[in-house]
């Protein structure tokens, strides 16, 4: 019988909701090296790839996402999320790596403009929040720069996605947490608008079927549904058995969520899971 050689991936950010939630899902096919510094410290990062330099591809998955940190250091953000992973970008492309062809980043639907229609992958993007700019300055930097890297890139556009392991500065387990410490009314505002989730093990599968297939592509990774966050909070309430009473504006939001048109024409079949969380 002929010996499987498995592919030998980099990955940042494997601690995190996603991270973490990939690699369980794909360690049977691929051999994981995890980069455990700071992104932002490049002499550690090219320290650790000179004793890497077998791994044939990158998924770098590492990022300020709370809503919460990004709006309190936004310095930082762009530091991390901005500046951290084009210099990731640039290490790799001078590194002398034999075999090395593929590198897929995890951007997200934030860099999008606000709208009230699905959106597609040339949709406006006009990020509205510190976290959304923060990674529309990393797509400019590889859409102004393709030519010159070495190897494929992707972009995964992240549409919202629910785990256990999300903390402060997440909407789920912040309408939790609001809820149980005003237990008889809770009064948002901008609260009636659309977002799309998606099942994290689902998402995982997404990216491994853009991963494997080394797409060169701008590609939205949502379930291609409407959720309105109103809806959402019902949810809450009802998994939580809470009672609170909703008061917020009836005027409607421009929201985010995903036509996701091209997934399914570069061959992602399978149906997408209704959402759902603890």
């Amino acid at each position: 019988m002929n010996k499987v050689f498995k592919k030998i991936i980099g990955i940042t950010g494997a601690n995190g909701a996603l991270g973490s939630q990939f690699i369980k899902k794909n360690k049977t096919k691929y051999i994981f090296r995890i980069y455990k510094d700071k992104i932002e410290n490049k002499k550690k990062f090219k320290s650790w790839l000179y004793k890497n330099l077998d791994i044939q591809q990158f998924v770098h998955f590492a990022a300020i996402s709370s809503i919460e940190r990004t709006n309190k250091n936004p310095e930082k953000t762009y530091k991390v999320n901005s500046s951290a992973t084009i210099d990731i970008i640039k290490i790799l492309n001078k590194a002398k790596l034999i075999n090395f062809d593929y590198f897929l980043f995890s951007s997200s639907s934030h860099v999008y403009k606000p709208s009230f229609k699905a959106l597609y992958e040339n949709s406006t993007r006009e990020p509205s929040t510190v976290y959304g700019r923060s990674k529309k300055k990393v797509e400019d930097f590889i859409l102004k720069n393709r030519k010159k890297i070495r190897f494929k890139i992707g972009v995964a556009r992240i549409f919202n996605f629910y785990s256990h392991k999300h903390d402060k500065g997440f909407f789920i387990q912040d309408m939790k947490k609001k809820m149980k410490i005003n237990n008889k009314f809770l009064r948002i505002k901008k609260i009636n608008v659309s977002r799309d989730y998606i099942n994290l093990n689902q998402l995982c599968e997404i990216l491994f079927f853009i991963f494997n297939k080394k797409i060169s592509k701008i590609v939205n990774v949502g379930s291609g549904r409407e959720l309105n966050l109103i809806d959402l909070i019902k949810l809450i309430k009802i998994k939580n058995k809470l009672k609170n009473k909703l008061i917020y504006e009836d005027k409607k939001y421009p929201g985010l969520f995903a036509n996701i048109n091209l997934l399914r024409k570069l061959g992602y079949r399978k149906k997408m899971i209704k959402f759902k969380f603890k």
